[in-house]
């Protein structure tokens, strides 16, 4: 389960993707909306076609409210509207496994996804309720999922949640407040700086620091940024989005974070 709202992008499947967008703008659209249009299309490939769909519903819809201004100033060709059109007949007929990640909010929440896939339908054009017809569903196999990119959310979700069970299985206190580090990778000073000043203010920072190269490493810069707050699952993924967010727009990497180990006290009561 990876979706905790309505909105298209309220799903941690979609994080890379949203990524993707704003590198690759009108090609990230065109790929993901191909990939949802298969008859063995994954889970995954139906919920970024149905994000992708949602977008270029948004620039057709010129609502300012739905996508960013970049986003907006994307102009998709009538051939890619046609294939957001052809992907939402797609999935509200064979994208089940998807549209049923919002049973475990209640048949109501799910009927109201199944409504938000017809409104955007007709934002593209789609009938509520339209049946595929010849051409939506390309021939052929979708793409082969991938392995995770090493700076992708996808591989940092995965990171996560191996340290936290690994912190677990060491008993560790995940509600007990603690400094936690944040460690970010910079291939100059100036990516270096642009971090350190978009972290702003509630951070203690330490850095950058020059790393020269040596023993076939290239040279980097290093920022490390604290706070301090209880690393339990909640917090956790909100700050790791966070900074996960801030390598992003500065294109430096983010390296993770640690915390030391507070073991929980033993209770004797009732011994």
């Amino acid at each position: 389960m990876t979706v905790w709202g309505m909105h298209p992008f309220d799903d941690d499947d979609l994080i890379d993707f949203s990524y993707e967008i704003k590198r690759l703008g009108l090609a990230a659209l065109t790929r993901a909306l191909r990939d949802a249009r298969y008859s063995d299309s994954r889970e995954e490939q139906h919920a970024e076609g149905f994000a992708a769909a949602f977008v270029v519903a948004s620039i057709r819809a010129n609502d300012a409210e739905a996508v960013s201004a970049e986003t907006l100033a994307l102009k998709p060709s009538q051939q890619l509207v046609d294939s957001a059109a052809a992907a939402i007949r797609v999935i509200r007929q064979q994208g089940t496994d998807y549209l049923n990640r919002w049973l475990v909010f209640g048949e109501d929440v799910h009927q109201q996804k199944l409504a938000q896939l017809d409104e955007i339908g007709q934002a593209l054009g789609v009938p509520a309720g339209e049946k595929t017809g010849a051409g939506d569903v390309l021939q052929g196999n979708a793409p082969a999922e991938q392995e995770p990119h090493e700076n992708s959310w996808q591989n940092q979700r995965l990171l996560n949640l191996q340290l936290l069970d690994a912190r677990h299985k060491m008993h560790d206190a995940s509600d007990v407040e603690r400094d936690v580090d944040h460690t970010f990778v910079c291939a100059s000073e100036k990516v270096a700086m642009a971090v350190f000043k978009a972290l702003g203010e509630g951070f203690s920072i330490e850095g950058p620091a020059h790393l020269p190269a040596e023993d076939g490493e290239v040279e980097c810069w290093v920022i490390v940024a604290t706070k301090s707050y209880a690393p339990d699952f909640e917090s956790t993924w909100g700050y790791t989005l966070r900074m996960f967010d801030i390598a992003f727009t500065c294109g430096a990497v983010y390296d993770g974070w640690g915390s030391p180990i507070i073991k929980r006290k033993k209770s004797w009561f009732g011994r």
